[in-house]
C-alpha cells in the first residue's frame, strides 16, 4: 500500500551578495534560523521532528557534499538551528567560474510530531550561487521567483530573512567569516525575522533587539 506524500517545495536561488579575496580564503560558517508556527500563527513550542539537511551540488542531490540529519525539537519560543561549518570548502574558487549549491532540507514525523500527519513531510530547498571574477569570490542568493530576501551588513556578519514565511516556517541565516557566531548575533537575528517584529516599522535597534530595517549598525 502506497501512501501519499504532502511535499511542499521552496527554492530559493540567491540570498546575499559577499565578496571575499580569493587568495587565504577565509572559513565561512552558515547558520540556520528557523521559527516553527502553526496554520493560525501560533508558535509551536516543544515540537519534534526528524530533520534531514543535504548540501549538494545540484538540485537532484546526487552529488552530496554535505549532510545532516536528527531528531530536531523547537525550544520553548518555537525556535530550531544547524550549522554548515565551513561551507566554503565547497565554494568555487576558480576565476571566471560560476557554482552553485543546493541547500535541501525535509523535515519528517515522528513518533511525538504533532504538526505534520504520518504521511506527510514538509521539503525547502535553496541554491547559493557564487562567481569568482577579479580575484574575488561573489555568493548570490534569493528566491526562484524572484523575491530577493532583505539583508543587513555588519563587519565580517551577513544576515538574512524572508518577509513572507512559507507555510509553517520562518527562516533565516546567518553567514561569517569569522566563527563562531555569538549569542548576540543570534538574538538580533531572531528578533529581526520574528513576525512580531515585522509589526513594529522601526528604523532603529530597540529596547527588544534585532538588526535595524535595511541599516548598518556598527558594532
Amino acid at each position: 500500500m502506497t501512501s501519499i506524500r504532502k511535499q511542499t517545495t521552496l527554492v530559493i536561488a540567491a540570498l546575499f551578495a559577499y565578496l571575499l579575496t580569493t587568495s587565504g580564503q577565509a572559513a565561512i560558517e552558515l547558520n540556520f534560523q528557523g521559527l516553527l508556527t502553526d496554520a493560525s500563527g501560533e508558535i509551536m513550542a516543544g515540537e519534534s521532528f526528524d530533520l534531514s539537511v543535504i548540501l549538494s551540488s545540484s538540485e537532484s542531490g546526487k552529488n552530496e557534499l554535505w549532510s545532516y540529519s536528527e531528531v530536531s525539537n523547537t525550544d520553548e519560543n518555537g525556535w530550531f538551528t544547524y550549522s554548515i561549518p565551513e561551507i566554503s570548502q565547497f565554494l568555487g574558487t576558480k576565476q571566471n567560474e560560476d557554482n552553485s549549491l543546493v541547500i535541501k532540507m525535509e523535515f519528517l514525523p515522528n513518533s511525538n510530531t504533532k504538526w505534520l500527519s504520518e504521511d506527510e513531510d514538509f521539503l525547502v530547498s535553496y541554491t547559493i550561487t557564487t562567481s569568482n571574477t577579479d580575484d574575488a569570490l561573489k555568493l548570490t542568493l534569493s528566491r526562484m521567483e524572484g523575491a530577493e530576501l532583505t539583508s543587513h551588513v555588519e563587519d565580517h556578519l551577513f544576515a538574512f530573512k524572508d518577509d513572507y514565511p512559507f507555510a509553517y516556517l520562518t527562516a533565516g541565516f546567518l553567514l561569517t567569516d569569522s566563527p563562531p557566531l555569538n549569542k548576540t548575533s543570534i538574538d538580533d537575528l531572531r528578533q529581526w525575522i520574528s513576525p512580531e517584529s515585522s509589526e513594529t516599522d522601526s528604523t532603529t535597534r530597540g529596547v527588544k533587539g534585532g538588526f535595524p530595517k535595511g541599516g548598518y549598525r556598527k558594532r
